[in-house]
């Protein structure tokens, strides 16, 4: 009885060793649920507003338990969008945010927060990513605020015979010239835009978002093709700018974007703060 007794106490400890909750995908991202929430699902597609905290996994134990407070974790902290006090959003699909992240979001439901664990081959594998070191897995806590439909960015439709090309080789389009003053070195310049491959397809947009893009004119690196454009026009001014590899990023991939890619932008300024 008493053997009995002791096997059945040592698969009870090792029936207990391992989160009951956690869901592991066919991706290997793993994740739990820390509360459930009760607003609207998140489904691919959708335009997604969350809070975040991230960490490098460098010790796995207690892996699913609250790290904000831990003070020897301190130091693998990758981002934390609480500290800031604004949330991040992104289209759930684009790979937009951390990498790998996105599927393990699709299910969560508004109000709702989750810990996700991405192993390294799904986040940023061997070469690593900003403070990312190589060959390392992740843990992001995300706390879901919005759950909402996609907006579709249409391409502008621009008479072609209107097509200007600058001395450094941007061609542009003015649509509408806005007004006042235009922006100039360290102006806080406010601006929603899309930008599109030379194919159609989009590969950022501040207008999916839901998430106007402000940034120091020549004190916040943009590319060069941007900088030059953005100059083109007033406070309410919308441009189509064509950007060539030269003025863009050149022969180095980014993101979606392919090696030597001119890149379309239509841009509108919304706002423009003078230093």
């Amino acid at each position: 009885m008493k053997y009995i007794v002791f096997v059945l106490l040592v698969l009870g400890l090792i029936g207990c060793s391992k989160d009951a909750d956690v869901v592991e995908l066919a991706s290997g991202v793993n994740y739990a649920n820390d509360s459930l929430g009760t607003g609207k699902e998140a489904k691919l597609g959708n335009l997604v507003s969350v809070h975040f905290r991230a960490w490098v996994i460098k010790d796995s134990t207690n892996i699913y338990k609250d790290w904000s407070q831990d003070s020897i974790r301190q130091a693998s902290t990758i981002g934390s969008s609480i500290e800031f006090g604004q949330p991040v959003k992104f289209k759930l699909g684009d790979s937009a945010f951390i990498k790998g992240v996105d599927e393990a979001i699709v299910g969560m439901k508004v109000g709702g927060t989750r810990t996700i664990i991405i192993p390294s081959n799904k986040a940023y594998g061997e070469l690593g990513f900003g403070p990312v070191p190589p060959n390392s897995s992740l843990k992001v806590v995300i706390n879901l605020l919005e759950a909402n439909d996609p907006i579709v960015s249409k391409s502008w439709d621009v008479d072609s015979t209107k097509i200007v090309t600058s001395k450094s080789g941007l061609k542009y389009v003015i649509l509408q010239p806005g007004t006042g003053e235009k922006a100039d070195s360290a102006d806080l310049v406010t601006v929603h835009y899309t930008g599109f491959l030379t194919s159609g397809k989009i590969f950022d947009s501040s207008v999916e978002r839901d998430e106007p893009f402000k940034f120091r004119l020549k004190l916040q690196p943009v590319i060069p093709g941007w900088e030059e454009g953005i100059k083109l026009v007033g406070k309410g001014g919308k441009a189509k700018l064509i950007i060539p590899p030269v003025l863009g990023y050149g022969a180095v991939p980014v993101g979606s974007i392919p090696p030597n890619s001119t890149l379309i932008f239509d841009v509108e300024v919304l706002d423009i703060e003078k230093m």
